[in-house]
């Protein structure tokens, strides 16, 4: 059954990236990263990068990696074109399937510590989860590090669960350099679960882990420096001593926003774990290896809590070790005496189903967050036949959706010029994908733009009054609530 389970998981992952194949602003670095490496191989003029760097400089370690396992598809698809949407889904579903296999990994570590049932719970809870599913696979620094996080949560149980000093030894070693080198090359604040895990399991570290370890952090170093002053094209750059001075010595994180010291666990740990997030408290309760791995993960979130900037993907690696939490919590309710154990199943499965709906309906909900990308889309069906095309992207378009994978033309210009204010900057365009359609139509002393599309988005929830929800239910056979869209981006052709 769990290895049923696991390919459900996979098969999850699967079905967010058909959803919403197109990509955030956030995600925008390692997308184009995997495109241009895919592309032309060797740095060039031509990489996004060099002229959008971003606030922070990130590894091209992780971009090579999902490139590598995206080339075949390219090479079958495109011979090495590296354009269309579906070489963007292979790259996704590169990443988003890694992270399943190594949850796959994490969920046997799960089966020798608490037993087959709470793998079996783990992997539900972690199947009708909006965030851990959908966002497996998308390109983030976050979920490019979930990979050896998993594997080294994976050796931390069976380091909590080995039955000789030697293969705690082994497994704390193990732990020690997976955590050090996806420091160094990948997320530098993963430092803080890093420590709360190296710390609980403080017996089985040996002279001989911290020779490892070390050398694990030169190494991983030297690999960063190597590959990333290549293809940043400056001397002695380390992507994550940079994001540490950027955000630790230099305190600018804060510059994208400041929530209180309490939202982590009063906003973010229930919405990532939605249905587990109660059993996850009884696990605690009832459990004591189960509160165990869970307090060196409170103590860590504890930290992060301290700075004024709050995301919930910087506690993405809490969320699989509180499912555990959650189903061993299950698994020992399981076994009690009397109701409680006839009660906890249908329960939970129930709960389980809920968080699966919730989780679909969010998918659904998200895929209408991607204005730009289907605009792009729409825009090469109007024009399939034009030629000599010269489009201008906005900043919002850029932001919601549109990468390079979706620039389908050679014969076409994609222009992202940012800081473009006055109409008459627009007069070599002949096509504009924009969030301000007034700012570009005809007036008395010039040509315009004409609007010749419009691509709707999210706009919001609606909800059904209480007092009608009976009737929309009943007789209207309407869900209470409706999801709303409105226009977000406006496809323009020079008149």
């Amino acid at each position: 059954m769990a290895g049923v389970l696991d390919y459900v998981f996979a098969g999850m992952v699967a079905l967010g990236v058909v959803c919403a194949p197109y990509t955030k602003v956030e995600e925008s670095f390692f997308m184009q990263a995997v495109h241009d490496i895919l592309k032309w191989g060797r740095i060039s003029s031509s990489f996004d990068h060099l002229e959008f760097p971003g606030v922070v400089p990130r590894s091209f370690i992780g971009p090579l990696f999902i490139a590598a396992l995206t080339y075949p598809v390219n090479l079958l698809l495109n011979v090495g074109a590296a354009e269309g949407m579906p070489v963007q889904i292979a790259a996704r579903l590169a990443l988003g399937w890694t992270v399943a296999w190594a949850n796959s990994t994490l969920g046997e570590a799960v089966a020798v510590a608490f037993g087959p049932s709470a793998r079996r719970w783990y992997l539900l809870f972690c199947i009708t989860q909006f965030h851990y599913v959908f966002w497996s696979s998308r390109m983030l620094g976050n979920t490019l590090a979930l990979v050896p996080v998993l594997l080294a949560q994976a050796s931390w149980l069976r380091c909590v669960a080995a039955t000789s000093a030697v293969m705690r030894r082994h497994y704390y070693r193990r732990m020690a350099i997976i955590l050090v080198s996806t420091c160094a090359i990948l997320r530098f604040d993963l430092v803080v679960f890093a420590a709360a895990m190296l710390f609980a399991e403080i017996a089985g570290c040996t002279r001989r882990t911290v020779l490892a370890a070390f050398a694990a952090l030169v190494l991983s170093a030297a690999a960063s420096l190597a590959v990333d002053s290549y293809f940043w094209q400056t001397p002695w750059m380390w992507p994550e001593l940079q994001v540490f001075r950027f955000n630790v010595l230099h305190g600018r994180s804060s510059e994208w926003g400041v929530l209180p010291p309490y939202y982590y666990f009063s906003h973010f740990v229930p919405r990532l774990l939605l249905g587990a997030f109660p059993f996850a408290c009884a696990g605690m309760l009832v459990d004591r290896r189960a509160m165990e791995l869970v307090i060196p993960y409170v103590a860590a979130i504890g930290v992060f809590s301290a700075n004024g900037h709050k995301e919930w993907r910087f506690i993405l690696p809490a969320v699989p070790v509180l499912n555990i939490c959650a189903a061993a919590g299950v698994s020992r309710l399981c076994q009690a005496r009397g109701v409680l154990r006839r009660v906890v199943r249908p329960v939970a499965a129930a709960i389980c189903l809920i968080s699966l709906a919730s989780a679909i309906l969010m998918m659904h909900i998200s895929s209408l967050n991607y204005p730009g990308g289907h605009a792009l889309a729409l825009l090469h069906r109007i024009e399939h036949s034009a030629a000599a095309v010269r489009v201008h992207i906005d900043t919002y378009a850029a932001m919601t959706g549109v990468t390079r994978f979706g620039e389908l033309r050679q014969d076409w210009v994609y222009d992202k010029t940012e800081m473009l204010l006055h109409p008459s900057e627009f007069s070599n365009y002949t096509h504009l994908l924009t969030s301000t359609p007034k700012l570009h139509k005809n007036t008395a002393d010039r040509d315009g733009f004409v609007v010749i599309a419009e691509q709707y988005g999210y706009a919001g929830i609606l909800i059904t009054p209480l007092s009608l929800i009976p009737k929309t239910i009943l007789f209207d056979h309407r869900l209470p609530f409706e999801i709303t869209q409105k226009p977000l981006v406006w496809i323009m052709r020079k008149n």
